[in-house]
């Protein structure tokens, strides 16, 4: 076996052994749709029909599981699994399989990757995987915008990472752009399901904090849920390396916050701070990598013995499949 193909298998069991550790973390695998899962295998279901549903302008998931003839959850099973795969590989690209290894397997703890575990059929996962894919080759000529397209044409609110991409060096800002006003016409056209344009537009009009108001006192609850203790290798790396442009993070951060003011689901929103930690992985110099190990491992003890905090619509908070490993209770509001 040639060195990168020994490689890649190492990488593939690694992944494996990290998806079976974050579902026995997590308590389970769901493998059914549930809630606005359920609304959008219903849609998947009955397309090419598509009025009557909540969401329909998050189509690609619902096309593929029709086209595939594949339950939504059991394909999110598989994105998955290709997202933390994907993850693995870029770090690797920096640093050695230990280095990789723990720091997915600390992202495995998070609501990033549980969420899809516990709440089944809804569109995150692959809104994420198409979100990596378009960073990880975006100094390729069409596959990042095609990528960004996609994620959008899964899950709208991506284009709230647009910020994060546009300050990108390696980006091409025009192409961004046509990938971005090219779904438009899809959004307007698809999105006739109850959360139209509409029902948050008449919201915001009549008060432009009906949304914000809704979650002020559980936003830093929310914004600790999505990573949970990953956020303290993200101050450190700033502090350790002063020569990184921490510009495109900066933005990121300023979309995630905007998101707030259209809804209430503050630990999904947040999730999508994985873009930061892929950015500093890239930036970080190869010297600093090996000073974040042992904050990497007290963060993984952290993350598997924290409760699975999750803030959503609008400002509850509920602790999916609590369990006896959660001993590390967090005062909150």
């Amino acid at each position: 076996m040639k060195i990168n193909d020994k490689s890649k298998f190492i990488s593939l069991i690694n992944c494996l052994i990290i998806f079976v550790f974050s579902a026995f973390v997590n308590r389970g695998i769901s493998l059914t749709s549930t809630s606005l899962g359920l609304d959008l295998q219903n849609l998947s279901d009955s397309l090419p029909q598509i009025n009557g549903f909540l969401q329909p302008h998050r189509i690609l998931l619902p096309i593929l599981g029709r086209v595939l003839s594949v339950d939504l959850q059991i394909l999110n099973i598989v994105f998955l699994f290709l997202f933390l795969f994907g993850i693995y590989q870029f770090i690797l690209n920096s640093t050695k399989h230990h280095i990789a290894f723990l720091f997915v397997t600390c992202i495995g703890c998070t609501m990033i990757i549980q969420f899809t575990l516990i709440y089944g059929g809804y569109p995150d996962v692959l809104c994420y995987l198409f979100l990596f894919l378009t960073f990880n080759f975006k100094n390729k000529k069409f596959l990042p915008y095609i990528a960004f397209f996609f994620a959008l044409l899964t899950k709208e609110t991506a284009v709230f990472t647009f910020l994060f991409f546009f300050f990108l060096d390696d980006i091409n800002k025009k192409k961004l752009a046509v990938s971005f006003l090219s779904y438009l016409p899809f959004y307007f056209y698809l999105s006739k399901g109850i959360y139209s344009p509409n029902y948050f537009l008449d919201l915001i009009l009549a008060n432009p904090l009906h949304f914000f108001n809704q979650s002020t006192d559980k936003i830093f609850i929310g914004y600790f849920s999505s990573i949970k203790f990953l956020w303290v290798v993200l101050f450190f790396v700033i502090f350790l390396d002063r020569r990184i442009d921490f510009k495109p993070i900066v933005f990121l951060n300023i979309g995630i916050f905007s998101q707030f003011f259209l809804g209430g689901d503050t630990t999904r929103f947040v999730s999508f701070i994985f873009l930061g930690f892929l950015y500093i992985i890239e930036k970080l110099d190869r010297s600093h990598l090996s000073k974040i190990v042992k904050i990497l491992l007290v963060v993984l003890f952290l993350n598997i013995f924290t409760p699975k905090y999750y803030v959503f619509a609008y400002g509850e908070l509920t602790i999916p499949n609590e369990s006896r490993l959660h001993f590390i209770d967090l005062p909150v509001p």
